[in-house]
């Protein structure tokens, strides 16, 4: 019995062997295959990529080098992509702003970063460029260029966006009116803006790995926006700045390294005549420390906060509007980023409001689902706002406005059916010992 078992046993394993080294053999066979394949298909791939781009630069070359006996014509806006660097590009961009007079121009080089001299196009006689926008297209080699000197709006991105440049930029760019920095890969602790002479009005900063910003002397800006990771904001000769857009999210954990940030570092040095502010600081926990801010917005007209969590608290709002005497319209966008409100979120409705709100007759809750914490926030606002005229809570959801990029939100309602009963026990809540015949209070 144990001999017999033994050579079933053996045969058993012989098989099995055998079974394994013929998958095995399959695998290796099913690799190499598929490895000649794709070879095959990298060949193939490789060369109509490059007869893409043979096709690509005839046409190009047709389109901005053609025969000197060609009609003039004319270009007024131009997008070039490469991926990656060509002999043609000095003569496309040469031709492009030199020989058809294009306005408005956008480089964008892929997978790569390429250098152009602007001041060759100093001699060139029909150069009407007022637009420019460079990503990977370095251009800082271009000293007293007169097309820089023409240029009205530049923006920078990528690899050519580094933040040290912009005081040479506005130095260099005598007539800009708009300048934008993209995506800068570069860190710096500060930036430092001091050029009395600029005419720059409108400046945005997105994602530029900068610490501190320091708005020393641009006496002609009206508006700034900054996105990415918080920075402190020092403000100092900046006298027609109206319009302010902060959008930062902190990507860290605030609760166990401690960087809570004062909203009162957003607002450092000399207050500017701020007219509208929008503030959208966002992040998995709440990094705001509602400390009083030192500065008084007293031009302030009108308030935005977007994205705000619902598992933080409000305090932090009621302490900005109590640094805005002025505020006439006030617009809040709760985003709910938790299924479970924190506990902050909803002790801070019992924290008594003595601040009022004399010039405030607007107030709008986007996001508003009829949670006790929101409905008491609304009630503090109305109960600190004397001539409040008009509340509307509405469900949706805010949206960056194409049109308006720097300072632009557009709100994206979204209709919710409420059942009567809780429609009536939401505005009761609300009109409870208030008493006020030009209030109207819309519900959607």
């Amino acid at each position: 019995m144990v001999v017999e078992a033994k050579a079933g046993y053996v045969a058993e394993k012989n098989v099995l062997n055998l079974a394994g080294s013929h998958a095995f053999r399959d695998r290796f066979f099913a690799v190499n295959d598929w490895m000649w394949i794709v070879q095959r298909l990298t060949t193939h791939l490789q060369r109509y990529e490059r007869w893409a781009m043979r096709r690509y630069v005839k046409r190009v070359n047709a389109f901005l080098l053609p025969r000197t006996n060609v009609q003039q014509r004319s270009i007024k806006k131009l997008r070039l992509q490469t991926f990656g660097t060509s002999n043609c590009n000095d003569q496309w961009v040469t031709s492009a702003i030199g020989r058809w007079g294009v306005e408005d121009l956008e480089l964008v080089i892929d997978n790569s970063s390429w250098c152009y001299d602007f001041r060759l196009l100093d001699e060139c006689k029909n150069v009407r460029l007022k637009r420019l926008v460079l990503s990977n297209c370095y251009h800082h080699y271009a000293p007293k260029s007169l097309t820089f000197q023409r240029l009205t709006a530049l923006t920078l991105r990528k690899e050519c966006s580094h933040i040290s440049h912009v005081c040479y930029i506005l130095r260099n760019c005598v007539q800009l009116k708009d300048l934008s920095l993209k995506y800068s890969g570069h860190n710096q602790d500060s930036l430092h803006i001091r050029v009395p002479k600029s005419k720059l009005k409108n400046l945005q900063l997105d994602n530029c790995n900068v610490g501190q910003v320091y708005l020393t002397s641009l006496p002609c800006l009206e508006a700034f926006a900054c996105r990415g990771q918080p920075i402190e904001l020092h403000y100092s000769e900046v006298p027609r700045l109206r319009h302010v857009s902060l959008n930062f999210l902190q990507t860290g954990d605030n609760a166990k390294d401690g960087s809570l940030c004062g909203l009162s570092k957003l607002f450092l040095g000399i207050p500017p005549p701020l007219e509208y502010l929008a503030l959208q600081l966002r992040g998995g926990q709440m990094w705001i420390k509602p400390a009083a801010i030192r500065s008084q917005l007293n031009h302030l007209k009108k308030l935005l906060f977007a994205n705000v969590a619902m598992n933080w608290d409000t305090f932090w709002i009621l302490t900005l509007l109590a640094a805005a005497p002025a505020l006439e319209s006030l617009h809040v966008h709760f985003v709910n980023n938790s299924g479970k409100v924190g506990a902050a979120g909803s002790l801070d409705v019992q924290v008594e409001h003595h601040q009022q709100h004399h010039h405030l007759k607007e107030l709008v809750v986007i996001g508003f689902g009829g949670a006790a914490w929101q409905t008491g926030f609304v009630k503090q606002i109305i109960q600190a706002s004397p001539i409040l005229e008009r509340v509307h809570l509405l469900d949706g959801h805010v949206v960056d406005d194409e049109d308006r990029e720097l300072v632009g939100l557009e709100i994206v309602r979204r209709r919710r059916e409420w059942h009567e009963c809780e429609r009536l026990k939401v505005l009761d809540e609300l009109t409870d010992g208030i008493s006020s015949p030009h209030l109207k209070i819309v519900l959607e």
